[in-house]
């Protein structure tokens, strides 16, 4: 019988309504758009109200994203320290 509540009970995931406008994020992300101004752009252009730090988390799992990530850090380390 325990075994049947917890099978009732365990959550059911759906995959995210972000990943319809990706590539247009993404997009946006690139050409200098914030965070908050996405979370505006979805609320406004296709009627989904999503917090920022949702979009923040969406984008950092996306290979497009970390890449470009890992090659501004590496741009950032890689420079000549003062002294």
């Amino acid at each position: 019988m325990r075994t049947n509540i917890n099978i009732c009970q365990k959550r059911q995931y759906r995959p995210s309504q972000l990943i319809r406008f990706r590539a247009e994020l993404v997009a946006l992300r690139k050409s200098g758009a914030s965070y908050p101004q996405l979370a505006l752009w979805l609320q406004n252009k296709k009627r989904l109200r999503v917090a920022h730090t949702t979009i923040i988390r969406f984008l950092a799992q996306l290979p497009e994203v970390i890449n470009e990530n890992k090659f501004r850090e590496s741009k950032k380390t890689s420079g000549t320290g003062c002294g």
